[in-house]
This record gives structure tokens, C-alpha cells and sequence, in this order.
């Protein structure tokens, strides 16, 4: 088999591991990616505590449901910017060996113009969140009480470098990869 033809639509080889999340990431990326395993480190504590605090203790954590939900939005929103640039999305390509080039191309400038538009949509929702959530320092109805303000930051950052990684992607023209071949 090709070399070529070995390789995902990720531009990994099938049959190896991929690189390590840091590799070749820019400066936003990598303070991003990492707030982002900070965020899950602390979202597997909380549930860790949940667990033995419920079995030891008999009484579970109240606030755990809202926590995670809060800082799981935000590490997701955190880790698109680098997925988007690497290309490191899901993909079903059942059809595109059998469609012309040309088709290929088209697909990935309607791709890249609908993701442009969707999360320019979702960074401007999260902007105006994040900004009303800031004036108001806005706290969870939980009974902890935690700040939620920078989680929605988090998402509005998250959501604009990925418009950012859109715009620069469309600014290059399409990759060549499985999906352009």
C-alpha cells in the first residue's frame, strides 16, 4: 500500500499513533490545550471526591452536575481551535475516492465557509454570554457557589481562535489530503 494512501484523513498513518497534542501547536494553541487539561484534571477530581465522598460518607457532592457541565463546555470550547487547524475531525469519507477533484475542492470550501459560519455565530453568542456573565460575576445557582464567569470566557476564546483558524485555513486554500486528492 502507498505511503499515501496509509494515511487518515488526520494525516496520520493509519496504523500509527498520533502525535503528541503540543506538536507544532502556536503559542495560543498550547496555553488553550493546556487550560483545557487543567480543566479535565480538576472535572475527574470533583468526580473522583463524588465517588468516594458518596460511598464512605453516604452523602454525594451537590454541586458536581453543574461543575462538570460548566468546565466540561469550557475545555471543549478550549481544545477546537488546535482539532480545526490539525484536521483532526471525524470524518466518513465513503464517497470522496470515487468524486472528481473538482467536487473534492468545492466540498472543502463549502465545509470551511459553513464551519466559518457557525462558529462565527457561536463565537459571537459566546462573546455576548461571557460579556454579560463578566458584568454581573455571575456565580452557579449550586450550593458551592462557584464562579462560572470564566468558564464562558474560556468558550469565547475557545470560539474565536477557531474563527481565527478558519479564516487562516481559508487564507491557504485547501490542504492537500484525503479529502482534496
Amino acid at each position: 500500500m502507498a505511503d499515501a494512501e496509509k494515511k487518515a484523513v488526520g494525516g496520520h498513518h493509519a496504523d500509527a499513533s498520533p502525535s503528541a497534542l503540543g506538536t507544532g501547536a502556536t503559542l495560543p494553541e498550547r496555553v488553550a490545550i493546556s487550560i483545557c487539561a487543567a480543566i479535565l484534571f480538576v472535572v475527574m477530581i470533583v468526580g473522583a471526591a463524588d465517588i468516594i465522598s458518596g460511598e464512605i460518607f453516604g452523602t454525594f457532592l451537590p454541586f458536581k452536575v453543574d461543575m462538570s457541565g460548566t468546565l466540561a463546555a469550557a475545555a471543549i470550547f478550549l481544545a477546537w481551535p488546535l482539532v480545526q487547524r490539525r484536521r483532526d475531525h471525524i470524518g466518513v469519507d465513503l464517497f470522496l475516492p470515487f468524486l472528481p477533484r473538482s467536487l473534492r475542492f468545492l466540498g472543502w470550501w463549502l465545509s470551511q465557509a459553513a464551519g466559518l459560519l457557525v462558529f462565527g455565530l457561536i463565537a459571537y453568542g459566546t462573546a455576548q454570554l461571557a460579556i454579560d456573565s463578566v458584568e454581573i460575576w455571575e456565580v452557579s445557582a449550586a450550593t458551592l457557589g462557584y464562579p462560572i464567569w470564566p468558564a464562558k470566557v474560556a468558550c469565547a476564546l475557545g470560539a474565536a481562535l477557531t474563527v481565527m483558524v478558519f479564516v487562516l485555513q481559508c487564507l491557504k486554500g485547501p490542504k492537500e489530503d484525503a479529502s482534496t486528492k
